[in-house]
């Protein structure tokens, strides 16, 4: 059969309706084309003829004579996919004796092509021959609309994340393949009807997102599930009403996204990130953070806030570069660690808040985040640590020019002593010349040392109840003789409380002072050993009746190596004892201070406190 030309008249089926009045048929059809916005067309096999209703020009464009008056004409309009279909499907609704639905496209005078839905049947006409009746209607849209929920369709069942659809009172309608296995189930088949609620791994939960879906009409938020077998889940879930053609709610639609592993990640770093948060900011070093491209300060830790003075907000305003007491060399320090030459500074000049200048250790490392450079900065304050090294030089420089003198008399006496023979009373005077010397030297070793520990920090180490009275009688019985013990004398109250130190310490300390006192009493005198209380304080005391000290002498009193010169009266000593005593009374936070009448003795005082 010619595929351009519509099948001829064919012997008609048992079942076809024979219609008297063609003219009644023919407006029938016309009333409900025009009625349902639809084409109507009427064929005659026989002859080959086309008639189209004027709707066509609505539809298609086309005038009546335009769609074609005969199939060849007609043909031409369809699209060419549908053509070779079309004229079989005619014939085999003609062998059946329709009434059938056909759909295939129609090409419009714009260009485009209209879907329609060939609706027709052959009529058996008492006056006449058999004609096909039919009427066209745009599918277009319905179509498109099928083919769109296909898609969707194909999209839902496809997609990673798990879907499903529930009725209004929470069970299952539809779910996706990655829904089943999202749950560890087999198939889908087996989860329709099932209360959603049973995926929960607390249900009161699931109910109540459930009722926030009817109230709201969406939900979005975190769930715990479980899986068929039992594990927990940890999903992303959002959820919407789906509503029908009548604007009416009839189901709910959700999305599930796995994130357990997500989650999991995300403790693991913040636990990461809470212990090296931890060790930041309770690290007893400095650390300071800064971008490596401008020296601008990031983060510093508690420790570099109490170092420098400043408060978080003030130190993150500032570049490191402020931080440097010489700014300049700061910057070419900088420069130097840019191209890689240094990371590690021993000692460098920096300044707080106040203005204060102090020492400190720098070290150096880089480190990448979220795409940019940046250093971190240790800064360990070294100004204790370089204290104690000067102060160690100076002992050493100090002790080397003070053992000169005793250490040139006794290598003196002692070489002569070995080249010359002399009697055995000058021997004695010699050999008493070199013990004095020894003892000279001996107490100039241990008192630098005393001063040295002490002035680091380390002297008072034995803090305690110390008993007044027992102290000043056993430093009175160092110095007391037979014969002289009348000129000592202790006036103190035997109910005083008891003192809070270093009883070692204060021992050294009071026995220096009566030590001075002996010898800058060349004539004799009582010295008196004393204590008493005074606003809350214990006072001790050492008076003596001797050559006493010039006012303009008074300052230096307390000064290393200073020694009042009393004429007619050759007075040893290394000058440190009375240095000695002030930094045993200020590492007890008490005070020393003295009293003194040139030719009328003096009276050295010294406050501490009782023990509590």
């Amino acid at each position: 059969m010619d595929s351009c030309t519509w099948p001829h008249a064919m012997e008609p089926q048992n079942n076809q309706r024979q219609v008297g009045d063609a003219t009644a048929v023919d407006h029938h059809f016309e009333t409900l084309c025009q009625v349902t916005g639809g084409v109507f067309y009427q064929y005659g096999p026989d002859s080959d003829r086309l008639s189209w209703s004027p709707q066509c020009r609505n539809m298609f464009g086309w005038t009546e004579a335009e769609m074609g008056l005969d199939s060849a004409g007609w043909w031409q309009r369809l699209h060419p996919q549908d053509r070779p279909a079309a004229p079989a499907l005619l014939q085999d609704w003609l062998w059946r004796g329709g009434p059938d639905e056909r759909q295939y496209r129609v090409q419009h005078r714009q260009g485009h092509y209209v879907w329609v839905a060939d609706r027709s049947r052959s009529v058996f006409r008492a006056d006449g021959p058999t004609v096909v009746l039919g009427c066209l209607q745009d599918v277009t849209r319905d179509r498109q609309r099928r083919l769109q929920l296909g898609l969707a369709q194909r999209a839902i069942d496809s997609s990673i994340n798990g879907i499903a659809m529930t009725d209004l009172d929470g069970r299952l309608t539809y779910v996706n393949d990655a829904f089943a296995k999202l749950f560890g189930v087999c198939g889908t088949e087996e989860l329709s009807g099932r209360d959603v609620a049973s995926f929960w791994k607390h249900s009161r939960r699931a109910m109540v997102v459930l009722r926030a879906l009817q109230q709201q009409g969406v939900w979005c938020g975190e769930m715990i599930a479980r899986r068929h077998d039992g594990r927990p889940l940890i999903l992303q879930l959002s959820a919407h009403v789906v509503k029908d053609d009548h604007d009416q709610p009839a189901g709910f639609m959700a999305s599930f996204i796995d994130i357990s592993q997500r989650r999991r990640a995300e403790r693991t770093l913040q636990e990461s990130e809470e212990k090296y948060r931890l060790l930041f900011s309770c690290g007893s070093e400095a650390i300071i953070l800064f971008d490596a491209r401008n020296s601008r300060i990031v983060d510093a830790n508690a420790a570099a806030l109490a170092l420098y003075g400043y408060s978080h907000q003030e130190f993150t305003g500032l570049s490191i570069v402020d931080l440097a007491e010489e700014p300049d060399q700061a910057r070419v320090r900088m420069s130097q660690v840019e191209e890689g030459q240094f990371t590690h500074f021993p000692l460098v000049a920096h300044r707080k808040k106040d203005g204060t200048v102090f020492e400190v250790e720098v070290s150096l490392g880089d480190f990448r985040w979220r795409r940019r450079r940046f250093r971190a900065g240790f800064f360990r304050d070294v100004s204790e640590r370089r204290r104690i090294e000067r102060l160690k030089d100076e002992m050493l420089s100090a002790v080397s020019h003070e053992m000169r003198t005793p250490l040139t008399a006794i290598l003196g006496y002692a070489d002569f002593l070995q080249r010359s023979v002399l009697p055995a009373d000058k021997q004695q005077e010699y050999l008493q010349v070199i013990q004095h010397q020894g003892e000279r030297l001996k107490d100039l070793v241990d008192n630098h040392l005393n001063l040295q520990r002490l002035r680091a920090g380390f002297g008072v180490a034995h803090i305690q109840p110390v008993a007044v009275l027992p102290l000043l009688h056993g430093v009175l019985n160092v110095f007391s003789r037979a014969d002289d013990r009348g000129r000592f004398h202790i006036d103190c109250p035997a109910q005083l409380p008891p003192l809070c130190g270093d009883e070692n310490q204060l021992y050294r300390a009071l026995q220096n002072l009566l030590s001075n006192a002996v010898k800058y009493s060349p004539d004799g005198g009582d010295i008196v050993l004393g204590a008493y209380e005074e606003n809350g304080r214990a006072v001790l005391y050492v008076r003596d009746q001797g050559i006493g000290i010039l006012p303009q002498h008074q300052e230096k009193i307390f000064d290393r190596y200073f020694r009042v010169r009393a004429e007619g009266h050759p007075i040893s000593g290394t000058g440190l004892g009375l240095t000695l005593v002030k930094e045993i009374i200020k590492a007890h936070n008490g005070e020393i201070w003295l009293e003194s009448t040139p030719g009328c003795g003096s009276t050295f005082f010294l406050t501490l406190d009782f023990w509590n």
